[in-house]
């Protein structure tokens, strides 16, 4: 039996670390302009494909503009106006990894380096005037606007565009506050809104001049909660930092079994003659943090690097039963014997009939397997003395 509630959408590493995100936003804006694998070029768009492969079989010197046509922007990073002319520029990325945050679950989706914009492209992306150029012509009284547009010596422009879909993170984190950044050479830069549930899904361009051949964290999206922090590079779509690194090597399912079932009956002695009770563990999964209800654990936060948490909602369908007293316990026993117990307080763990208990452990990042054993036992509210034990409840788990 396999376990299939993984805290985001991918159901393997694979499918988390390689993968590009369409849905919306920059990705409509490629595809309708035939930057995109499939998408059907007009013909304009076809010419500069020609006649950008023509000059690439063709090698020969770049020749400088004219110095007064020239202006050098000065910028670092910005937040690009007019989306559809920067998807013009880019080309798709294939092979972005996808960062994945309790309220994001980001990939870089199109780039591309420049050795220089136009004017007009200038204004579209930066939404500013065009700039007067670096050296005028001192025969010529009027401004003199620049037509072409440098990085600076040594520089490029780079423009990307990103993308974040719901990660359908499990469990689901109770309100807590996060920001998303577009950080510039380590500092953050551009603050985007705090997200929060049910506000994941969002898209952005930048526009930063880089090296001409630029480090990984020169721009960089951020995302921040509690003591994690989370950035995936906007100039080649790789995780720069994670404070879970064992969600993207091993995934966060979990495989069960050899599980065994419970169904007793237990006297009610009051009002009805019996409390039937089935139990079973059917399910687990991992997840690299939690901040849920005390249900699960409470305000775990982020796991260690060397860590991870897993979260075992059991299955214990019982009757109500106002003078039966539930004392079961349970712990997760590990391969060389010793025994966890969960973060929840077992004292009130069984207690309601109208909830399913649930067992939230933390444990080693590197662990192959553990065994989760639940040990019913059962007093009466009416009579101390009554007391009922059952053989415990097992089932393997693997983590693969």
């Amino acid at each position: 039996m396999t376990s299939r509630r993984p805290a985001h959408r991918s159901s393997t590493t694979s499918e988390i670390a390689r993968r590009g995100v369409l849905v919306a936003g920059p990705a409509l804006l490629l595809a309708g302009c035939g930057m995109l694998p499939g998408g059907e070029e007009d013909g304009s768009a076809a010419d500069g494909a020609d006649d950008a492969a023509e000059a690439e079989e063709a090698p020969q010197e770049e020749s400088a503009p004219p110095a007064d046509t020239v202006a050098t922007a000065d910028f670092d990073v910005l937040e690009v106006e007019d989306e559809t002319a920067a998807g013009r520029l880019m080309s798709r990325v294939e092979d972005s990894e996808t960062m994945i945050h309790p309220y994001a679950q980001a990939t870089v989706i199109a780039t591309t380096l420049l050795d220089s914009l136009t004017a007009e492209q200038f204004t579209a992306l930066t939404g500013e005037e065009v700039p007067e150029v670096d050296s005028p012509d001192p025969d010529v009284d009027e401004e003199q606007l620049a037509t072409v547009i440098l990085p600076g010596e040594m520089k490029k422009f780079l423009l990307t565009a990103w993308e974040s879909t719901d990660p359908e993170w499990a469990p689901a984190v109770d309100p807590t506050y996060t920001e998303l950044h577009i950080t510039y050479a380590g500092n953050q830069s551009i603050r985007l809104d705090s997200t929060s549930d049910g506000d994941a899904e969002r898209s952005g361009t930048v526009l930063a001049i880089v090296d001409a051949t630029p480090d990984a964290g020169t721009v960089a999206l951020r995302a921040e909660m509690g003591n994690g922090v989370q950035e995936l590079s906007l100039v080649d779509g790789t995780i720069l930092t994670t404070p879970a690194p064992r969600m993207y090597d091993r995934g966060l399912e979990v495989e069960i079994s050899e599980a065994t079932t419970l169904d007793t009956k237990v006297p009610d002695g009051l009002g009805q003659d019996f409390m039937t009770l089935h139990g079973t563990v059917e399910e687990a999964y991992l997840s690299p943090y939690v901040s849920a209800g005390l249900d699960y654990g409470g305000s775990l936060g982020w796991a260690s690097e060397d860590e991870i948490h897993l979260v075992i909602p059991l299955t214990w369908d019982r009757d109500f039963s106002s003078n039966v007293k539930e004392l079961t316990e349970v712990v997760l026993v590990l391969p060389d014997g010793t025994e966890l117990r969960p973060a929840q307080d077992q004292r009130t763990m069984f207690r309601s009939a109208h909830s399913q208990p649930i067992a939230t452990f933390t444990i080693p990042a590197d662990l192959d397997t553990a065994t989760v054993k639940v040990m019913p036992r059962f007093g009466q509210v009416l009579d101390e003395d009554f007391e009922q034990v059952e053989d415990p409840v097992t089932a393997t788990l693997t983590f693969p």
